[in-house]
């Protein structure tokens, strides 16, 4: 068990409070022009809460223009601008509910041309959480959440005439359901599984009546002893990684949980973790990280989580909700296919961070398939001729590009990237990278396998990670500071960081420092190659006596008519210096992350042959620290190490994976 939390919803604190609820409103009871929420003691306006004195500015009124039963019904209406309309109507003294069945039925009549529009709220304080929203927009119905942009069903409704919603949530196991005039109209699993007041909100251009609503809440009964496979993470990525599973475990009995086994089923193999020493109360949930990780097989399987043996006594009462399945997705690379993410950035851009946080989870997740480049501007580490080139393919910052093609937000770099990683390639390379004082020489061969002629070309990159400086231009600015969460891969949230992050708190990664021989690259050699050609290209680097030569790599791109074509990432060895640098053979990548550090650092590594594997952690002056042997390996594996112990300052990692050593450097924070 790699980590286990228990997860307890305050709202479901409610539950041994709720009882069997039911209310039906025919209006008929008012007189025409009452304002509902001013005359009535069941129903609020979203304004009323705060400010509970009437007359309230956003109430609506009772009409008896039409009605679908007795004499009255509730009007509401919006003109050209947007009108005050908005009324509320609490489901009961139990809610929130979140468990049990609820039932709501009103009867709409939306005028035609016109639409109507209603939300379920989550929690007993409106706009706290929705949970619902139902738009009716000229003949055409949406039910959604807007909080989570997911769009559950979409159907019709008549217009013009009386016809009756009714919506039926089985919120033990997440089923709603909507019907109109008593035909079902499809089922969905709700994203915010739980209900506490019906919103009535007139948008622009709105005008419908209601009649006749209903709410009815049967509350859940529970067996004894009862664990549910309540969630299973996502599972992606390419063929031949690892990754991580974790599983929501959820206590649907009254009596408390003490322990379980919960196994994961995937192509054949049953990895399992014995959960004991836990105190899991009734209606509240636990996550079960996995520490055996799944090594993905091509394509979409079915992945089956279990959960047995509940407090030691075999199968619980309710064996139905045991087991879940899941489709773990994992895409078929290219075979020796690299992808580039170009990354438009600055210190000046306050919405930048974003970019720099996609490419560390791109570094975390497809490390040897996806290298990316932070091409900045306006700010100490611009490369003008990098800048300029970058330029004509973007609209703002910050933007990418991925293989040179369209641009693109780079919160979409795993998006583009996935469909470029299984791109044919028309070349593989070798290479070396050779730094002697502050000149860089790299020779990169180019072995065609895919016949090529015309306009192609070749440009190579230095690019330097962990860069640091000072001075004000160093800050950067950050714009999600006191608003909107951006999560680092470190768990480091922006949104917590001031408006400029100092420069002594800033660490920039995939830097690119120069681009070689432009933008658009170098004519090959020869205009046409055919399969089984190779051609070599050279370059040199001048690095600035500022940079750090012991954090910079080359990147070699192959071009074809602008776009890449295939690429390649080389370390950058320092002559008669080999300890200090990355030495990695043509099959074997490896990687540290997060790098800075605070508590715990990953090293990732993928290794095309089955080798030996052992792990040392030095100190910057080489004293051992810790050394792990891990026997035979192949494939993507992580390793986690902690060092919340540690002093900060600078650590090397020593990789000896089969004869030949492979160093690496990380600094705790």
């Amino acid at each position: 068990m790699k980590n286990i939390y228990t997860l307890l919803f305050a709202s479901l604190l409610a539950f041994n409070a709720s009882s069997q609820a039911s209310f039906c409103e025919d209006f008929d009871s008012y007189s025409n022009g009452d304002p509902i929420a001013q005359t009535s003691t069941d129903w609020e306006t979203w304004g009323s809460i705060t400010a509970p004195i009437p007359p309230f500015a956003d109430d609506a009124y009772v009409s008896n223009v039409i009605s679908n039963s007795g004499s009255n019904s509730l009007y509401l209406f919006s003109g050209a601008t947007q009108g005050l309309q908005d009324v509320v109507l609490p489901f009961g003294v139990g809610t929130p509910y979140v468990l049990g069945v609820f039932e709501f039925t009103s009867m709409f009549y939306v005028n035609s041309g016109t639409g109507a529009y209603f939300n379920f709220q989550a929690d007993n304080l409106p706009g706290t959480t929705w949970s619902l929203d139902c738009k009716m927009d000229l003949g055409t119905l949406v039910l959604e959440n807007t909080g989570s942009s997911l769009n559950f069903l979409t159907t019709t409704y008549p217009e013009d005439v009386w016809f009756e919603l009714k919506i039926v949530a089985d919120l033990t196991y997440n089923i709603w359901e909507l019907f109109i005039d008593g035909v079902s109209q499809g089922s969905f699993t709700n994203t915010t599984n739980q209900i506490a007041s019906l919103d009535l909100y007139p948008i622009i251009g709105h005008e419908f009546y209601v009649d006749d609503i209903c709410y009815n809440y049967t509350p859940a009964i529970l067996p004894n002893l009862n664990a549910k496979i309540n969630s299973i993470s996502s599972v992606s990525g390419l063929a031949g990684q690892s990754r991580d599973i974790s599983v929501d475990v959820f206590n649907f009995g009254i009596n408390t949980i003490t322990s379980f086994d919960v196994d994961f089923l995937y192509n054949g193999t049953t990895i399992s973790e014995n959960i004991t020493g836990v105190n899991i109360p009734s209606v509240t949930g636990t996550t079960v990280n996995f520490t055996t990780p799944l090594n993905l097989i091509g394509g979409t399987n079915i992945g089956t989580a279990t959960v047995s043996n509940v407090n030691g006594l075999g199968q619980d009462d309710d064996p139905t909700d045991d087991s879940m399945n899941t489709d773990v997705i994992a895409i078929e690379p290219t075979p020796g296919k690299l992808v580039i993410g170009e990354e438009a950035t600055g210190t000046w851009c306050g919405w930048c961070p974003r970019g720099a946080v996609a490419l560390n989870f791109m570094d975390r997740d497809y490390y040897g398939y996806f290298q990316g480049i932070a091409v900045h501007n306006g700010d100490p580490m611009t490369n003008t001729a990098y800048d300029a080139g970058l330029s004509p393919y973007i609209g703002g910052y910050p933007s990418a590009i991925v293989d040179r093609g369209t641009e693109i937000d780079p919160s979409g770099f795993e998006q583009e990237f996935i469909q470029k990683i299984i791109s044919p390639i028309s070349a593989t390379f070798t290479g070396v990278a050779v730094a002697s004082a502050n000149i860089i020489d790299v020779e990169i061969s180019t072995t065609v396998t895919s016949a090529i002629s015309g306009n192609w070309t070749f440009a190579c990159v230095l690019v330097e990670d962990s860069v640091t400086g000072s001075g004000g231009t160093w800050y950067q600015s950050n714009s999600y500071s006191g608003g909107s969460s951006l999560i680092d891969v470190d768990g480091v949230d922006w949104m917590n960081l001031p408006g400029w992050v100092p420069d002594a708190q800033m660490i920039y990664r995939h830097v690119g420092r120069e681009i070689l021989p432009s933008f658009g690259g170098g004519s090959l050699p020869s205009s046409t190659y055919n399969v089984g050609d190779v051609f070599t290209t050279n370059f040199q680097f001048t690095a600035d006596p500022s940079w750090d030569i012991n954090e910079m790599h080359v990147v070699g791109m192959l071009l074809n008519n602008g776009n890449i074509d295939n690429a390649v990432s080389l370390p950058v060895s320092i002559n008669n210096n080999p300890v200090s640098v990355d030495n990695i053979s043509s099959n074997v990548s490896i990687n540290i992350f997060p790098n800075p550090a605070v508590s715990t650092s990953t090293l990732l590594m993928t290794i095309d042959t089955e080798k030996e594997v052992s792990i040392s952690v030095k100190s910057i002056e080489g004293k051992l620290i810790a050394k792990g042997n891990y026997g035979n390996m192949i494939g993507s594996h992580s390793l986690t190490f902690d060092i919340s112990n540690f002093s900060k300052g600078i650590y090397i990692v020593e990789a000896q994976i089969g004869n030949e050593i492979i160093v690496k450097k990380f600094i705790k924070e």
